[in-house]
C-alpha cells in the first residue's frame, strides 16, 4: 500500500549519510568523488525531492483507504487490513538489508563490477520476493483463513514479487543520488493506484477488486525505473548473466546489520496479525485506521532524524559538546512536535474519524489516540538508535528490540481477548514506552558524555502536552467546540507553552528549528 515502516526510514537515513560520506576521509580530506553527482548539494536536493514525494504518496495513500474503507463491509476491510499488514511483516525476508550493504559496493566499485553486482542484486531480490510471496500463502493456508482471505492474499502478493527486485532498482538509483526518478515512478505508482481504486469501487466495490490497485501502483513505479536503468540514469546497466556466488557475500555482510531493523518491523506489525487470529477482522480493519494517522507522525520524525543524523556523525567523537548540544536539541524538538500532535489528536480523534471515514469508525478513536501517543515515543526512539549507529554502538540494538517484541507479544496475549483492538493499542504503547526507556539507558551507558538526554525538560514538555489535552477536551465538551476548534487550540497552547515556559532552556521551538 506505500506504506514505509519504521525501519525503512531509519535504513535509508543511515544510507544517504554513508553515500555522501563517501566524498570523505575520516580526517576531513576531500576526496574526489566516485561520480559527479555525489556532494551535499546533491543529497539535499535528494531530501527535498523524496519529502515532497512522500507527502504525495502519503496523502494519495490516505484517500485510497479512506475510499476502500467506505466501499467496503467492516469485516471485508478487515480482511483487506489483514492482507497488507501480513504483506508488510515479510520485509523481513524479503529485505534482509542487503541494499545497505550493496550500496557500497555500487559507490565504490568500477562499472565492470557495478554491473555483475547490480545483475546478482537484482537476481537475489527476485528470488526473496518469490519466497516471500510463497510464505504469505502459505501462512495464510496453513492457519486455515477463509477463502476470500486466501484469495486476496494471493493477488495482493503479487505485490511483493514486483516490489522486492524494484527496490533494487531503486538502490541504483541511490547509489548515483537520482532519486528524483525514484520519487517520479513512486508518485506515479501511487496515483495509478488510486485512479485504479476510484475505478475499482465504482465498477465492483469488492475485497478481490480491490487489492488489485496495490499491484497497478508496483507495475507503473516498475515501469518508470526500468525505463531510466536502460536510459542509462541509475548507472552502468547490469550485465547479461547473474553471478549468484556473490549472494553469500551479501547475506553474510547484511544478516546482522539487519537483525535489529528486521525485530523493529516485527515489532510494528505484529499486533495486526495477532488480532486478526485473536479477534474478528472488523477489529482489524478498526484498528489499523490508527496507524494511517500514526504513521504521519514517523514522516515527522524521520525527517527531522536524518539531518540530525549527519551532524551527530560530523561531530563524533572530536567535539563532544556539539554532539551532545545537538543530540539535546533534537530531542526537545521532537517532543515539542510529539507532545503538539498527540494533545491536538487527542480532542479531535473522534471528529477526525467520523469525517474521514464514516460514524462507524469513532468507535477506534481511544485506539487510534493510543497509536499516536506510542508514535510520539517512537519519534525519541529513532533519535536513541539514531545515537547509536553515530557512534558505532548499535550492535546491542537487536537485543532490546528482541526484549521488546517479546514484551509486545506478552502484553497483547493478555489484553486482546480482555479489550479487543483497544488492547492491542494499549499494548503498543507500553512497548513504545519501554522501548524508549531501555534504547536510552544503552546510550547512557555505552556513549559516555554526561546529559545528553534532556530528561528534565522532555518531561515537563510532556506534562504540558497532558494538561493541555484534558483542559481542552474538558473545555470542549463544556462548550460544545467543534473538533477543528479544540484541535487547533490544543495546538497552539502547547507550542505557545513551550515557548513561553523555560522548558526548553530558553529555546522556544523557533529557536530549536533555527539551531538546527
Amino acid at each position: 500500500m506505500g506504506r514505509h515502516s519504521l525501519a525503512d526510514r531509519m535504513a535509508e537515513t543511515v544510507v544517504m549519510e554513508r553515500i555522501v560520506a563517501k566524498a570523505h576521509d575520516p580526517g576531513g580530506t576531500l576526496h574526489e568523488p566516485r561520480a559527479p553527482e555525489l556532494d551535499g548539494r546533491a543529497a539535499r536536493r535528494n531530501t527535498v525531492v523524496m519529502l515532497g514525494s512522500r507527502l504525495a504518496v502519503a496523502s494519495m495513500g490516505w484517500a485510497g483507504s479512506m475510499i476502500v474503507a467506505r466501499a467496503l463491509a467492516p469485516d471485508d476491510f478487515g480482511k483487506f487490513s489483514f492482507v497488507f499488514g501480513l504483506l508488510g511483516l515479510l520485509s523481513v525476508v524479503t529485505d534482509l538489508g542487503v541494499g545497505r550493504v550493496v550500496l557500497a559496493k555500487l559507490v565504490e566499485c568500477n562499472p565492470w563490477e557495478v554491473s555483475y553486482v547490480t545483475t546478482a542484486f537484482i537476481a537475489l531480490r527476485g528470488f526473496l520476493g518469490l519466497l516471500g510471496y510463497a510464505l504469505a500463502v502459505g501462512y495464510v493456508l496453513l492457519l486455515g483463513y477463509s477463502s476470500d482471505v486466501v484469495r486476496a492474499t494471493m493477488i495482493a502478493g503479487l505485490v511483493v514479487v514486483i516490489a522486492t527486485p524494484n527496490n533494487a532498482l531503486a538502490v541504483m538509483y541511490q547509489s548515483r543520488l537520482r532519486m528524483a526518478s525514484v520519487a517520479v515512478a513512486e508518485t506515479f505508482g501511487q496515483l495509478a493506484q488510486l485512479i485504479a481504486t476510484i475505478a475499482a469501487v465504482l465498477w465492483n466495490p469488492v475485497l478481490l477488486v480491490l487489492v488489485v490497485p496495490a499491484v497497478i501502483n508496483e507495475i507503473v513505479g516498475a515501469g518508470i525505473l526500468i525505463r531510466g536503468v536502460r536510459a542509462g540514469k541509475a548507472g552502468p546497466l547490469p550485465a547479461a548473466r547473474a553471478q549468484l556466488w556473490r549472494w553469500r557475500e551479501m547475506l553474510v555482510e547484511a544478516i546482522p546489520l539487519s537483525i535489529g531493523f528486521a525485530l523493529l518491523t516485527v515489532l510494528s506489525k505484529i499486533d495486526v496479525l495477532m488480532l486478526g487470529r485473536m479477534d474478528t477482522f472488523d477489529s482489524v480493519g478498526l484498528y489499523t485506521v490508527g496507524y494511517k494517522f500514526a504513521d504521519l507522525l514517523s514522516m515527522v520524525s524521520s525527517t527531522v532524524v536524518g539531518p540530525v543524523t549527519t551532524l551527530l556523525v560530523a561531530t563524533w567523537p572530536a567535539r563532544s559538546d556539539e554532539f551532545r548540544r545537538r543530540t539535546r536539541e533534537a530531542a526537545m524538538l521532537l517532543a515539542v512536535l510529539g507532545a503538539t500532535a498527540a494533545a491536538a489528536f487527542w480532542t479531535s480523534a473522534d471528529g477526525v474519524l467520523s469525517l474521514l471515514y464514516g460514524e462507524r469508525f469513532a468507535e477506534a478513536a481511544d485506539a487510534s489516540r493510543l497509536l499516536v501517543l506510542g508514535s510520539a515515543l517512537s519519534m525519541l526512539t529513532e533519535l536513541g538508535l539514531m545515537v547509536l549507529i553515530a557512534t558505532g554502538r548499535h550492535r546491542v540494538y537487536p537485543w532490546v528490540a528482541l526484549a521488546a517484541l517479546a514484551a509486545n507479544v506478552g502484553a497483547n496475549l493478555v489484553l486482546i481477548p480482555r479489550m479487543s483492538f483497544q488492547g492491542a493499542a494499549l499494548a503498543t504503547v507500553l512497548t513504545e514506552a519501554v522501548l524508549l526507556v531501555a534504547i536510552w539507558i544503552v546510550v547512557a551507558r555505552t556513549v559516555r558524555i554526561g546529559r545528553l538526554f534532556p530528561f528534565a525538560q522532555t518531561v515537563a514538555i510532556a506534562m504540558l502536552g497532558v494538561a493541555v489535552a484534558v483542559w481542552m477536551s474538558l473545555f470542549a465538551d463544556r462548550y460544545d467546540l467543534p473538533w477543528p476548534v479544540t484541535a487547533v487550540l490544543a495546538a497552539v497552547c502547547v507550542l505557545a507553552g513551550t515557548h513561553i515556559l523555560p522548558i526548553t532552556g530558553g529555546l522556544g521551538l523557533v529557536g530549536l528549528v533555527k539551531s538546527r
